[in-house]
């Protein structure tokens, strides 16, 4: 793998790593960590990342 592509892959993994960091500090304040779901798309180099903090409650 060229310096490049490992630069490429550092900072794709930063940035996810950061990302998820973030969702689970709101997920723990909310608290509501057993109900989570995190996408990430990358598309070259643009990433997009979205979250979901579920409040599931038993009916019965």
């Amino acid at each position: 793998m060229s310096s490049k592509e490992q630069s490429k892959k550092e900072m794709l993994k930063y940035q996810m790593v950061s990302f998820i960091d973030c969702v689970l500090d709101s997920a723990d304040n909310e608290n509501k960590l057993d109900y989570i779901n995190i996408e990430i798309n990358n598309h070259n180099g643009n990433l997009q990342m979205d979250y979901t903090l579920r409040n599931r409650k038993k009916a019965y």
